[in-house]
């Protein structure tokens, strides 16, 4: 049975630098990061640039139909054989139940690592990033609209995960090579990584 991971974590939680890090050690998995493209995308001068950089620029959740049209796209794209590794997907409760059952119609496991940092943290992180990358959804307006979404749309998917046993918690208030091996230590566990 294929193994996906999907990663979980407040805004600045250094989801995306333990992506990196797993993918460096993890074997047949393809890393999906839809911020990224999302990103990329909200650059284009056409509607759907526009519509994606006004709800990201505001802080907003990107409507499901984008997210879901970017996930079938990465799960077409998969080879024969390949398992994921998922960033900033299942932000809500419709991805969850979008995500499980494209899981169940693929014959798939999961499970899913949630990095636990707390808000103040998570927010001096962002701010510092922010000024390093000058990212304009980094903004203190939009990084308190973005929390505050986390914790009403994305909080109840974990603790739903988590009732049903698909979670692993990681102190993500620590060195990152610490969470790393913490990481690869809950992987080694479920004979995800050797």
């Amino acid at each position: 049975m294929r193994r996906d991971i999907i990663l979980f974590g407040i805004q600045g939680s250094g989801k995306g630098t333990q992506a990196d890090l797993l993918m460096g050690k993890l074997k047949n998995y393809q890393y999906f990061e839809p911020g990224n493209i999302l990103r990329a995308l909200k650059s284009n001068d056409n509607v759907l640039g526009d519509h994606i950089k006004t709800r990201m620029d505001q802080g907003k959740m990107v409507d499901d139909a984008i997210t879901f049209w970017l996930f079938d796209t990465y799960q077409h794209l998969l080879k024969p054989g390949q398992n994921m590794l998922v960033d900033w997907f299942m932000r809500s409760l419709p991805q969850m139940y979008y995500f499980l059952n494209n899981e169940h119609l693929h014959r798939r496991w999961f499970v899913c690592i949630h990095f636990q940092l707390s808000k103040e943290k998570a927010i001096e992180r962002i701010m510092h990033r922010a000024s390093l990358e000058w990212r304009v959804d980094d903004n203190k307006e939009a990084v308190e609209k973005r929390l505050s979404i986390y914790e009403k749309e994305t909080v109840p998917v974990i603790e739903y995960l988590n009732s049903i046993w698909k979670v692993i918690h990681i102190d993500a208030d620590q060195s990152v090579e610490k969470i790393f091996q913490d990481t690869i230590k809950a992987l080694e566990n479920l004979w995800i990584v050797d």
